[in-house]
C-alpha cells in the first residue's frame, strides 16, 4: 500500500482534530520508502525500537509517543531526538505518531486500563463534543463496592508497579475516573463529578494535598499506565479491513527509564 493512503486510514480512524491542540501527531518523518508492508506499533522510539523494526523488516513505525516535541535546532548525535531521526533515516523507515488522538479514541488509552482493572465503562470524563465516541479519560465503575485497598492491589497487579496515593471521602469505592498518562490538571473536574476515585500519573505532592479526603488519588506511574497501547493500536489497526494487507507488530522494547528501589 502506498504511504499517503495508509496515512489517510490511520487518520480515518484516529482522526488530528481529535487530539489535543499542539500535540505533534501524524508523520514525523518520511523516509525514500513510499509504500508500507509491515508496522511496528511502540510505545516510544528509542534505538532498540529501531533496530527492532529494522530486524522485523517493517518498513514504517506507528509510536504512541512523539519523538519531535520541541524543534530541532541542528542534527548531532547528542541530541537523543537527533539521533533517533537519523538512525530511522538510514534504516529507511517512515514514523507516524498518533498520541492524544489514541487517548481520545472510544477504545484507547484509559479505555485500555479500565478493561484490565475489570472494570465497566460508563462515559467519557471529557467528552469530545465534534466527534461522537471519543473523548479524554474515562469513569467507570467496578462490579461491586471495593475497598481502597482491594482496588490499590488490583492496580498494582495490572500495572505492576509501586503505588503512590492518598485517601478520598469514601472508604468504599465504586466509581473510578481514569485519564492514562499525565492528568493532574483533570482532578477538579473528577471532584466535581462526585467520583470516588482517580487513576492517573505524574502527580505532584501538592495534588495530593488538593484532593485528600476529597478524592482518592492513584499514581502508578507514567509508563506503567500507558505500557499497553502498542496492543490496543494492533487490535484497531487489524480489525481494519482496509488495512488487511498490512502486517502489524506490537513492540516487545521497554522504553521506561524509571527504576524502583527498595531495601
Amino acid at each position: 500500500m502506498k504511504l499517503r493512503s495508509f496515512l489517510r486510514i490511520i487518520e480515518t480512524l484516529l482522526p488530528p482534530e481529535t487530539a489535543m491542540e499542539g500535540d505533534r501527531i501524524g508523520l514525523l518523518i518520511e523516509s525514500e520508502v513510499d509504500f508500507v508492508t509491515k508496522v511496528l506499533l511502540c510505545y516510544e522510539v528509542n534505538s532498540n525500537a529501531i533496530k527492532e523494526a529494522s530486524k522485523l523488516n517493517c518498513n514504517c513505525i506507528i509510536s504512541f509517543h512523539p519523538l519531535i516535541y520541541n524543534p530541532l535546532t541542528r542534527i548531532t548525535l547528542d541530541n537523543k531526538a537527533a539521533k533517533y531521526c537519523t538512525e530511522i533515516i538510514q534504516n529507511k523507515l517512515n514514523l507516524f505518531v498518533t498520541h492524544t488522538n489514541f487517548d481520545t479514541f472510544s477504545e484507547g488509552t484509559s479505555k485500555i486500563l479500565s478493561d484490565r482493572l475489570g472494570l465497566t465503562f460508563q462515559e467519557f470524563l471529557i467528552p469530545d463534543a465534534k466527534h461522537h465516541n471519543f473523548g479524554m479519560g474515562v469513569v467507570s465503575k467496578a462490579e461491586k463496592a471495593i475497598s481502597q485497598i482491594e482496588l490499590l492491589e488490583k492496580v498494582k497487579e495490572v500495572c505492576g508497579s509501586p503505588l503512590r496515593f492518598c485517601d478520598g471521602k469514601e472508604k468504599s469505592i465504586e466509581s473510578i475516573a481514569i485519564v492514562g498518562g499525565s492528568g493532574s490538571s483533570f482532578i477538579s473536574q473528577v471532584i466535581k463529578k462526585n467520583i470516588d476515585a482517580f487513576i492517573t500519573a505524574d502527580l505532584s505532592y501538592h495534588k495530593f494535598h488538593e484532593a485528600k479526603h476529597k478524592l482518592m488519588l492513584i499514581d502508578p506511574g507514567h509508563y506503567e499506565m500507558e505500557q499497553f497501547v502498542p496492543y490496543g493500536m494492533k487490535k484497531l489497526f487489524t480489525s481494519a479491513p482496509e488495512l488487511s494487507e498490512i502486517e502489524f507488530v506490537a513492540s516487545k522494547i521497554c522504553t521506561n527509564p524509571v527504576k524502583y528501589y527498595s531495601a
